[in-house]
């Protein structure tokens, strides 16, 4: 027998934004800890400086928002086709997670 209720069906596009908000948050993590090795890595000099170094070395961090964006906009849809609201609201609350962690430097408490 078919099961009635199939979520994947049911929760296509919180789903979809579910997946791309985790892509987006492990790519950030990734280029924060790259950011951290770098700073480790530098001279004293380089340190001081080390602002300018990430604005020009690592300014494709930025692009990350498109993903948290895209996200934003699928968890929007999901809400649009009332689909399960746990789903939607971890849509949501990831899409919003990965777009403030583009802008956070947290990579200071990785060093």
């Amino acid at each position: 027998m078919r099961p009635k209720y199939n979520i994947m069906n049911k929760c296509k596009f919180s789903l979809i934004s579910i997946s791309v908000s985790i892509i987006c948050i492990v790519a950030v993590v990734i280029t924060n800890y790259n950011i951290s090795i770098h700073y480790i890595s530098s001279d004293e000099k380089t340190r001081a400086l080390f602002g300018l170094i990430e604005a020009t070395n690592f300014y494709y961090k930025y692009y990350f928002l498109v993903l948290g964006l895209f996200s934003l906009i699928f968890g929007l849809f999901a809400i649009k086709r009332k689909e399960t609201m746990v789903t939607i609201q971890t849509a949501v609350v990831l899409s919003i997670l990965s777009i403030i962690s583009i802008f956070i430097p947290f990579w200071k408490l990785m060093i």
